[in-house]
């Protein structure tokens, strides 16, 4: 073995260069870990919300044709209990020029942790409103082999 060799494996041992186990399995620093989702992430989980767990576009017959808990303040909503900004997702827009256009849209308040959901179009040119819906949000935590 070269020389230089010993150096290099002496100052990776010494500075411990190699990633934690976490972020070999995960591919995900601590710190990405432990941080508020971002805006894919939020919009995959209210997707999944909407489409899987609650099945919202099948229950439309449910709905109201108003939302009293968001407050509009220059075409911006926000949340009628403390005035927090919501943030918007879309997770479906159909094209202009569809016969029976559907939109679908979800309205988070991150403060509280809820959502509401709007429905417009489809054969019977609905204008729902639904919610507010929790989201629940549990991160699983990787277990680290033989430790903590």
């Amino acid at each position: 073995m070269r020389p230089w060799a010993f150096v290099l494996l002496a100052f990776g041992a010494a500075c411990d260069l190699r990633p934690n186990d976490v972020e070999l399995r995960t591919g995900m620093t601590e710190e990405e870990m432990n941080s508020p989702a971002g805006f894919h992430q939020m919009k995959a989980a209210l997707t999944t919300d909407v489409r899987k767990w609650r099945m919202l576009d099948q229950r439309l017959e449910e709905g109201r044709a108003t939302c009293p808990s968001i407050y509009w303040v220059d075409k911006t909503a926000k949340c009628a209990r403390d005035m927090e900004e919501l943030e918007v997702y879309n997770i479906k827009k159909d094209l202009e020029d569809q016969p029976y256009r559907v939109e679908e849209t979800t309205y988070y308040c991150r403060k509280e942790g809820v959502y509401f959901y709007h429905y417009v179009g489809g054969k019977k040119k609905s204008d729902v409103w639904m919610g507010p819906f929790p989201l629940d949000r549990k991160r699983v935590k990787p277990e680290v082999p033989g430790g903590k």
